[in-house]
């Protein structure tokens, strides 16, 4: 069996890495989604491409104009396309037609955050937001309801011009704001493994997404990598006939615009939702460079403590390992337990969530991502072998 090292780790990150942007619909997404694929076949496992028809959006303009000063962003695209609204700036919470707020970059990660209520709540024309993360760069927040657009168009901007904007919202500086985008026929898809047992014990499932706004190598890698160790060990445990129950892996497209491969996934694996013995759900950032703090989450707290034991077993700090109560999962995660689904899920930190200069090697601990796919795949070998 592969032996799951920082340097097969590395290789596989490099690779994603170099692979292009990995938004949903571009080319980078179809081919770290081919070569994905290509590494699974590699397990032995059943592996299988499904496809999901989506709508890519194209950007046409996305600007503002502000005391002479042009700000370019980028549209939330979960809000409407305008051509142009002009009129005065104020905060969020003030009297004009454009109004401006500063949130991280995971203010959408689940439904009904602040984000939220304030652009269901407010009277403006129109929002701008700063997105807030280290360097300050533009940081996209996710359009969790791609499928249903709300509000005013909401342009955001990178928060280094957070101090600007600010200043003139205080001033009531008349502005002009544009955010034209409009929607095109696509296609993605998620990605199956599966290894099957003669038993009838109840499955196990495995989910992680695998597609973000740019590279999002530290965001999407790690639970890409851990993935690829629970596949195979999966399979190894079929091939040398210890395998007592069936599991499910997939890895799922659309993470950034509401979970679109997941969507597609629960209407296809409705009864597995409910019926498997649990969902694993590898969450964003397992092994960003600068900060490891890992959260694990469960129901029942001694699933999460096996996890973490399993963890530091295999040299993750224990320090940096956090067990939280499963009311604070977000993801993809989050929609499973909605669903029902019993899930055990883990998710790291990244000081540059979202950004584009999240990249390898910079921002990327590989030795930490294979603690991780270690980890897994004794928690597969413990939950589905003999």
């Amino acid at each position: 069996m592969i032996q799951f090292t920082a340097e097969w780790a590395a290789q596989l990150v490099a690779a994603f890495d170099g692979s292009g942007i990995h938004r949903v619909g571009t080319p980078g997404d179809l081919a770290s989604g081919a070569w994905f694929e290509s590494e699974t076949e590699k397990s032995g496992a059943m592996v299988s491409r499904v496809p999901v028809p989506i709508q890519h959006t194209i950007i046409d303009e996305a600007w503002l104009e502000c005391a002479n000063q042009r700000i370019d962003g980028l549209p939330m695209f979960d809000s409407p396309s305008t051509p142009g609204i002009s009129g005065k700036l104020c905060a969020s919470s003030g009297n004009g037609e454009i109004a401006f707020a500063e949130f991280p970059p995971n203010a959408a990660s689940i439904k009904g955050q602040p984000l939220e209520l304030l652009r269901r709540a407010m009277p403006h024309r129109a929002l701008i937001v700063a997105t807030r993360v280290s360097g300050d760069s533009l940081s996209p927040i996710n359009a969790q309801y791609y499928d249903t657009p709300f509000g005013p168009p909401v342009l955001l901007v990178a928060g280094m011009h957070h101090e600007f904007l600010a200043e003139h919202a205080a001033k009531n500086t008349p502005l002009k704001l544009v955010s034209s985008h409009r929607r095109v026929a696509a296609k993605s898809f998620n990605i199956a493994a599966s290894a099957s047992s003669e038993n009838c014990l109840l499955p196990l499932a495995v989910v992680t997404p695998r597609t973000g706004w740019w590279e999002s190598t530290a965001e999407r890698a790690g639970g890409m990598v851990a993935w690829l160790a629970a596949v195979h060990a999966a399979a190894n445990l079929k091939q040398t006939g210890q395998l007592k129950r069936d599991v499910h892996a997939y890895a799922t497209c659309g993470h950034e615009l509401g979970h679109l491969g997941l969507q597609a996934l629960t209407q296809q694996q409705l009864p597995l939702i409910t019926g498997a013995k649990y969902w694993l759900h590898l969450g964003a950032n397992l092994g960003g460079a600068g900060n490891l703090n890992m959260a694990v989450r469960a129901a029942n707290t001694r699933d999460s403590e096996q996890m973490r034991d399993l963890l530091v077993a295999e040299g993750y700090p224990t320090q940096h390992i956090l067990v939280e109560p499963i009311s604070k999962i977000s993801g993809e995660g989050h929609d499973l337990t909605h669903l029902g689904a019993k899930v055990l899920s883990l998710a790291g930190s990244n000081l540059h969530f979202h950004a584009a200069s999240d990249r390898w090697p910079g921002n990327v601990n590989a030795t930490g991502i294979a603690a991780v796919a270690r980890a897994v795949a004794q928690w597969i070998k413990l939950q589905a072998g003999q």
